[in-house]
């Protein structure tokens, strides 16, 4: 392991577990710890799968210490913790950094993961980790570093609390020396009774009688050092309460390992066996039995396993199960809880590796075994076996199924000599709209050939005709009238509030179909619905040879103002199409948005469908002497025009004019104030705003930001004006002319493609070189 890759968790927690060891509250100092950024301490809690507290506790608190000391703060007294204290005896550094590879390495997962009882040590060693006060069993031993409560009430009353000692013993006032230590509390109680009954005569040595009491209890419980060797994830020794017991221990040094054994667990003391354990009694039964209480200096020891099967299919736990000598199939089968219903119990398969001594040159190492359970010979399993237990068939027989227009449609059980009418009986009769001249039964031959027959099932509901007798997995499908024919539908689009297709009754009128399309709209023409109808010869013509006139007929129709109350009615056929129109000058106000420089802006309604941009700004007050005519434009959201460009003083002067533009809805006319600044862009010297000056030509405001860049296309320089629209200059003519709020662009001069005008030049040259000569 240690000559293998690090993986990316372990080189994290080498460098975390380090700093985490320096402790937290005051713990006790550590040689050789190290300052660790945060961001690897997080990314130490995303691939350890712990919570930053539970990594902070558990590694910092009871991972162990780096080096072989410990240095308490003074004053303070060392006392023992409530969970287990991992003690890694570390002689250098490089054993230390090892040692926390292999801490971060048992985190991950390993092949005992999907052994039965392994998941049972993947929670907090916490869970298991006794309390350090409260009752104990009164024939716990005590020991040294124990804590004696001792209370006595009646003629006096007082109450002691004392440590044992390290020579076993405690000291009482006017009782003096009791001893504790290897002794059960059961004893202790009795000493001390009988110690202070020397001083206090109301108190009996016996117990029994007198005036005064006497309790003797335990408060906190001193820390025992115990290890853990053998196939577990972190073996070492680890310091936990006195009343820890096997599976504290096992829980502290994480469960078992790739191998390690779950059912033999043993506890050596003394070099001596005194306890062991089979994890399973407990899992499986919830017996405790074998998990003792441990001693100071005791060893609990995991071996590897020797048998290890699985299980696989029909059982209720199919995983991996350690097993023991002598356990068979049937135990096995117990472990994983059993059959499942749909189990194959008289035969199971065994994937089987063959011994050494088994296996045959130009021979399959792996055999198949199948194993009937019926016989009572015990069927032994060997380690690597994989037992596999089958499912019955998902083949149902004894059935016939209905389906279709009945009102319990499914699945019934077969009852020989049944015929169609007892099945739709017990299938809770037919629907109304039950078609009864046919039904079809789908039918199994025993040969296996598929066979469909079809029943007159109204004459044999009837008994005018024989009612068919059903075989097993008989399938009976009864039609409705609609599975044969379309629904006939009617619709209706236009000014009805819920325009939409809707089913046809016979009988239906125009007024019926407008009621369920919820009534005519306010923009609706009473005077002209109309009707789109198949024609007649299109629904009846059957000669493929002659077309018919027409194939649809559109009728007319005319509601009146009282189409709900008068007495026309206009009767609708199947597929008629309703089309109800708006009237043809109805629409709701339109509104345009005036902002800036005028009377009263805000929002307007158009007075009419070519109303124009000269008529609202009358209506809107006129302009403002603070307006810039020039800069006005409008902004249009219909169909995404954007902006608008136009001469707003040529609008207002000759109404009706091209400038003079027709609104639409959702126009928003801009008045802006005066502006009073030029701005010069591109490729100038300085880009830069500068006050407009009245005469000033296009030229003079290039200059005073500094003139053209070497890079300037000066004949493409262009004027954009307030409103929108822009001008270029002009190479023999006078520039445009720059108003008020006015941006200048000089744009920069594009390389030209190809050779430039010195190699065209020489170019030119040399031809005419050439020609010289041969003139000459």
């Amino acid at each position: 392991m240690r000559n293998g890759s690090r993986s990316l968790s372990a080189r994290l927690l080498l460098l975390v577990i380090p700093t985490l060891l320096l402790g937290l509250l005051s713990p006790p100092a550590v040689v050789g710890a190290q300052q660790v950024p945060d961001e690897l301490i997080e990314e130490a809690v995303r691939q350890s799968g712990l919570s930053k507290e539970e990594l902070m506790r558990r590694y910092g608190k009871e991972a162990g210490v780096v080096g072989t000391e410990t240095i308490d703060p003074p004053g303070r007294t060392a006392l023992p913790s409530a969970d287990p204290v991992v003690v890694l005896p570390f002689d250098s550094e490089l054993a230390a950094m090892e040692a926390a590879t292999d801490l971060a390495e048992a985190r991950t997962p390993d092949p005992a993961a999907g052994i039965f009882g392994a998941a049972f040590f993947h929670g907090s060693p916490s869970l298991f980790a006794p309390a350090t006060f409260g009752p104990v069993p009164r024939d716990y031993m005590l020991g040294p570093g124990d804590q004696v409560v001792i209370d006595v009430w009646g003629e006096v009353e007082f109450r002691h609390e004392r440590i044992v000692e390290r020579d076993g013993s405690i000291i009482l006032p006017k009782a003096g020396r009791v001893s504790c230590a290897g002794r059960t509390l059961e004893q202790v109680t009795a000493s001390v009774r009988e110690a202070l009954s020397r001083s206090y005569s109301g108190i009996a040595a016996d117990g029994e009688g007198g005036n005064t009491f006497v309790e003797v209890n335990l408060g906190r419980l001193r820390a025992i050092r115990v290890f853990v060797v053998g196939e577990v994830a972190r073996p070492g020794a680890y310091e936990m309460s006195s009343v820890a017991t096997v599976f504290t221990a096992l829980h502290a040094a994480g469960g078992p390992g790739a191998s390690g054994s779950l059912r033999d667990l043993r506890v050596m003391r003394g070099g001596e066996q005194v306890g062991s354990l089979d994890l399973y009694d407990y899992l499986l039964t919830g017996s405790r039995e074998g998990d003792v209480v441990l001693r100071e200096g005791d060893t609990v020891f995991m071996p590897a396993r020797r048998i290890t099967v699985r299980v696989k299919g029909a059982v209720r736990r199919p995983m991996a199960y350690e097993c023991l000598p002598g356990e068979d199939v049937r135990t096995l089968i117990e472990y994983a809880g059993g059959f499942t219903p749909e189990a194959e119990t008289k035969v199971v398969h065994v994937d089987r590796i063959l011994t050494p001594a088994e296996r045959m040159p130009d021979a399959p190492d792996r055999v198949q075994r199948d194993l009937d359970l019926r016989l009572k010979r015990v069927h032994a399993l060997r380690d690597g076996d994989v037992l596999t237990v089958d499912r019955v068939g998902e083949r149902l027989e004894n059935w016939v199924r209905v389906s279709g227009n009945v009102k319990s449609p499914g699945r019934y059980e077969f009852r020989a000599g049944e015929t169609v009418s007892g099945l739709v009986a017990r299938a809770g009769g037919l629907w109304s709209d039950t078609m009864l001249d046919r039904a079809v039964i789908d039918r199994i031959d025993p040969d296996g050939v598929y066979r469909s027959t079809d029943v007159h099932l109204g004459a044999a509901l009837r008994g005018e005709a024989d009612d068919v007798v059903l075989r097993e997995r008989d399938a009976l499908r009864i039609f409705s009238i609609w599975d044969l024919r379309d629904r006939y539908e009617v619709s209706v689009n236009g000014a009805v509030r819920e325009p939409g297709a809707f089913d046809y009754r016979e009988g239906m009128t125009l007024h019926e179909l407008i009621l369920k399309a919820g009534g005519l709209t306010d923009a609706a023409d009473i005077l002209h619905a109309e009707v789109s109808r198949l024609s007649e010869d299109a629904l009846t013509n059957r000669d493929l040879s002659v077309e018919p006139a027409k194939t649809v007929e559109v009728i007319h129709v005319e509601l009146g103002e009282d189409w709900l109350s008068n007495g026309h009615r206009f009767e609708l056929q199947p597929r008629d199409r309703v089309a109800i129109r708006n009237m043809p000058w109805w629409q709701l106000q339109r509104t345009v948005t005036v902002r800036g420089e005028v009377g009263y802006p805000g929002q307007y309604a158009l007075e009419r469908p070519d109303e124009r941009l000269s008529s609202l700004i009358a209506r809107v007050g006129g302009l403002k002497p603070t307006a810039f005519a020039p800069g006005a434009r409008i902004v249009r959201g219909k169909d995404g025009v954007g902006n608008v460009a136009l001469d707003l003083e040529e609008a207002l002067a000759k109404p009706g004019s091209d400038q003079d533009a027709i609104l639409v809805a959702g126009d928003e006319i801009l008045v802006p104030p005066t502006p009073y600044t030029v701005k010069v862009t591109g490729a100038v010297g300085f880009s830069t705003s500068i006050v407009w000056e009245s005469g000033a030509s296009l030229g003079d405001y290039v200059a005073r930001v500094g003139g053209y860049a070497d890079s300037a296309d000066r004949w493409k320089t262009y004027v954009v004006y307030p409103n929108g629209m822009s001008k270029q200059i002009r190479r023999f003519w006078m520039d445009p002319e720059v108003m008020p709020g006015s941006v200048i662009v000089v744009p920069e001069e594009v390389p030209e493609d190809g050779v430039g005008k010195l190699e065209t030049m020489k170019e030119i040259a040399s031809i005419v070189a050439s020609v010289a000569t041969v003139w000459l």
